[in-house]
């Protein structure tokens, strides 16, 4: 597993954990949106604050002079909260920099976190585009994405190659400051 790798599956543990059993009783409250098409299909997701925990699932952290901007998307359709999940991640400079994203990384969670996944880091490819992105309180980020996403059966085994989707999508959310 590469540092990519890693830091994207860290990510996306840290991101679910709100999600758990106690936090499925909880309240979510919508704080923005995703659509995209995957392979033909098409994916209408939610970006969810959780307020009682302090969390998000769409957020933005300090990382020495870099900004990380993690925005996961819900299907509020999907039979659960862990189910049907598409994330963006990406790297800027801080405060000031470039708008260009840095290191994308798209993932898609059809089933949830104990079934096989679609990432681009093996075999597959991303690339995101901001179309606005505002630091100041509240922050907030829309832009577009497109990626070739390659399965992987867990966080550990290789991505196969030969089992890829296309994935083409926008997103508009407010962003939790989570540094």
């Amino acid at each position: 597993m590469t540092r990519q790798q890693a830091l994207v599956a860290a990510t996306v543990i840290a991101l679910l954990l709100p999600f758990g059993q106690k936090a499925l009783a909880q309240e979510t409250v919508p704080m923005g949106t995703m659509t995209a098409t995957i392979d033909g299909d098409t994916y209408e997701g939610q970006t969810l604050d959780v307020p009682s925990e302090g969390t998000s699932t769409a957020e933005v952290r300090s990382i020495g002079p870099m900004l990380s901007v993690s925005i996961q998307a819900h299907d509020p359709q999907a039979d659960s909260i862990l189910q049907g999940i598409l994330v963006v991640d990406f790297m800027l400079m801080g405060a000031g920099g470039s708008l260009a994203p840095m290191t994308p990384s798209i993932s898609w969670w059809p089933e949830g976190m104990n079934a096989a996944f679609f990432q681009s880091e093996e075999g597959g490819a991303a690339a995101v585009t901001l179309d606005t992105l505002s630091l100041d309180d509240p922050a907030s980020a829309a832009g577009r994405f497109t990626a070739t996403l390659c399965r992987k059966d867990s966080f550990f085994a290789e991505a196969d190659t030969d089992d890829c989707r296309t994935v083409e999508g926008h997103f508009a959310t407010a962003l939790q400051d989570a540094s």
